[in-house]
């Protein structure tokens, strides 16, 4: 919570393994080493994320009670470079079934020297048997599909990938810790069955069903293979809400600090010659700028209505019910909420150019982790409120003296 008495969440994105530059930002502000939290450890009451974003959240929420804000994005760090970096043969998240070049790669012969082998024979069957299925189906009508669909069905990219890197790593974080801590984690992830979003809360993260929680969030649907909880297919909360904004200012923010990791869509260059891939991840580019986007409107709005009604108060000298009609008019107070919704300060950190690679967000390089965290704390310690476009209570806040940055202040 803030010095005065505000209720402060941050805001995580997915984004893969350039998630790594929320870590970078993080570093910055929960060590007191950025202006924008007055040279102050930054103390969020609520935390949310998404995809990467979410296991980045969990982890800082299982450690913050026992050892505050910079021991605990210290851990998180070391949880990158220990647990999650790695090359395609080695790191913690993912592994491509039947690949030969593990043959070559000293590392994966220890401790057991039998276990590429293994592996590559065990793949070996996944494959087959996948395949097999495929194409039984294909040789049938039953759904009633065309030849040509069931052509289709048979390419599955996300059979390639292994994930059991990933569900290793999730199962080292402390979620009993997570389930006790103070503070609010909320992770989304998407239904795949019905189209629904779901959040998962601290309550939800037990030993068994937290890594569950978090694996469905990371789910990049077509790469990724779904995560099953009970009897349904959930997959990346991205789907629906990469940058989960609103999942914070709904849980009583009032101060928030998010952090993505797409920059603006007119700074990403179209492709000289188009292809598939590079389309698709427009058009999911530009469907998170919008959605993100419309969130930030909606908390501008919500300052000038509330704004609004404050003048109206001091001028018409209204009491305290007549207010309460007029912000569930305005929407800015729902009938159902106990409280309305309050003035909003938004900081919006992400970097202002393209990270390097269209397939960058499966590039966990331990030199390319380190950049982007590197990345991420300069960021945030020359954070432009102007440039970022942050949002304020006042059309003028950016200007109050005591917001100012001063680079002479900028502690390295």
């Amino acid at each position: 919570m803030s010095a005065n008495g505000k209720r402060v969440a941050v805001v995580l994105s997915g984004g893969g393994a350039n998630g790594a530059y929320e870590v970078g930002v993080l570093k910055a502000l929960m060590s007191g080493k950025s202006h924008v939290t007055g040279y102050q450890p930054l103390d969020p009451d609520i935390i949310t994320g998404t995809s990467i974003g979410a296991l980045n959240a969990a982890f800082l929420v299982s450690q913050w009670d026992e050892y505050g804000p910079a021991t605990s994005v210290g851990h998180l760090e070391r949880f990158w470079f220990q647990e999650l970096a790695g090359g395609v043969r080695s790191n913690g998240v993912f592994r491509l079934r039947g690949n030969p070049l593990e043959l070559l790669d000293p590392g994966c012969y220890v401790p057991n020297p039998l276990n590429p082998i293994l592996r590559l024979l065990a793949d070996g069957g996944f494959l087959a048997w996948e395949g097999l299925q495929r194409f039984v189906n294909l040789l049938q009508r039953a759904d009633g599909a065309s030849l040509e669909r069931r052509l289709v069905q048979l390419v599955d990219i996300s059979l390639l990938v292994d994930l059991s890197p990933l569900e290793s790593t999730l199962r080292k974080l402390d979620y009993t810790a997570i389930q006790r801590s103070r503070k609010w984690l909320k992770v989304a992830a998407t239904n795949w069955a019905t189209g629904d979003l779901r959040i998962f809360w601290n309550h939800d993260m037990t030993d068994e069903f937290g890594p569950l929680a978090l694996r469905a969030s990371a789910a990049v649907p077509g790469i990724f293979p779904p995560a099953v909880l009970g009897a349904q297919p959930f997959v990346d909360g991205s789907v629906l809400m990469n940058t989960p904004l609103s999942l914070a200012i709904h849980a009583g923010a009032e101060i928030l600090h998010v952090i993505y990791l797409d920059p603006d869509v007119s700074s990403i260059p179209l492709a000289r010659i188009p292809e598939t891939y590079s389309t698709m991840q427009r058009m999911s580019q530009i469907s998170w700028a919008a959605a993100y986007n419309a969130d930030i409107a909606a908390a501008e709005r919500i300052n000038r209505t509330l704004g609004a009604l404050e003048a109206a108060r001091t001028k018409l000298k209204l009491d305290d019910a007549a207010i309460e009609m007029l912000q569930e008019m305005a929407q800015v107070r729902r009938p159902q909420d106990r409280a309305p919704f309050r003035v909003l300060t938004i900081h919006r950190y992400h970097p202002r150019d393209p990270l390097a690679g269209e397939l960058s967000f499966l590039n966990f390089d331990p030199h390319r982790i380190e950049s982007l965290i590197e990345r991420g704390y300069r960021d945030a310690i020359y954070h432009d409120d102007t440039e970022s476009q942050d949002v304020h209570p006042q059309p003028d806040a950016a200007e109050d003296p005591s917001r100012r940055f001063n680079p002479r202040r900028v502690i390295s």
